[in-house]
């Protein structure tokens, strides 16, 4: 550990990047929110059962939760992210069908004040643990950038926009396979490896074959549950067997 800092020195830097990240997918989110047309809040988002709506009101309630749980480190409190699964999904729910400018205006506020919450903590508060729920799993309070930037990227793309998952940034891409392949080699996935093609890179999720390569992007898709591994190719007959992301409500939401 550095004196001045809480954490590892690389794990303060990795902090510190997800941070700087997420300013900027911050800004394109409110962009997209901001330009998106009444009358196309309730269509159908590409979450099943979730309009946009429902997508933004998430981002928004996803940002207090995480910025409220900071919050309540910096006066030396411990705050679950959420009270219980329930109340995360009926609070998104309630929300979802309130007046438009009400969500658009909570989901900038929260980005503020995610950002804002960040910036208050002491090095050292950064140190430790905050659990999800109740009763676990515990996060690293330091992954909690890294984390807000997941949701607002793959949600973003989830809104069905001008802004796919073909557009994030390949430094997103990459920081997602890192996460997401050890979180299949944990779970019910059957055992194979991913190539992005366009970084040189490949990752282990239990086994070196069959290789599904691809883009980063395109990669990190499928193994969040969405779509079915267009464009990526296997070198067995079929693409292996996702089990559920095991972050995810089922296996196409994030559980965050």
């Amino acid at each position: 550990m550095t004196p001045t800092d809480g954490l590892p020195a690389a794990e303060a830097a990795r902090r510190d990047a997800a941070l700087e990240a997420l300013h900027h997918a911050h800004q394109r989110l409110v962009r997209s929110v901001d330009s998106l047309p009444e009358d196309q809040w309730r269509a159908a988002s590409l979450l099943p059962d979730w309009t946009r709506a429902h997508v933004v009101a998430h981002l928004a309630l996803n940002g207090e939760a995480l910025a409220a749980t900071l919050e309540a480190r910096e006066h030396g409190q411990v705050r679950p992210v959420y009270p219980s699964q329930e109340r995360r999904d009926a609070d998104i729910e309630a929300l979802a069908k309130r007046d438009v400018g009400e969500i658009r205006e909570r989901l900038f506020a929260a980005t503020t004040r995610f950002r804002d919450a960040c910036a208050s903590l002491l090095p050292r508060q950064w140190a430790g643990t905050v659990p999800r729920l109740p009763d676990g799993p515990a996060w690293p309070a330091s992954d909690l950038p890294a984390t807000r930037w997941r949701e607002v990227e793959i949600h973003h793309a989830d809104l069905d926009l001008d802004y796919s998952h073909r557009d994030w940034p390949a430094d997103f891409a990459a920081d997602l396979l890192d996460q997401v392949v050890l979180d299949h080699a944990g779970g019910d996935s059957e055992p194979f490896s991913v190539r992005a093609d366009d970084l040189g890179r490949s990752w282990s999720v239990g086994a070196e074959e069959p290789v599904v390569s691809g883009t980063a992007a395109d990669l990190g898709w499928w193994l969040v549950g969405r779509g079915h591994g267009e464009r990526l190719s296997c070198t067995a007959a079929d693409l292996p067997h996702l089990g559920p992301w095991r972050r995810a409500s089922g296996a196409t939401a994030p559980r965050s």
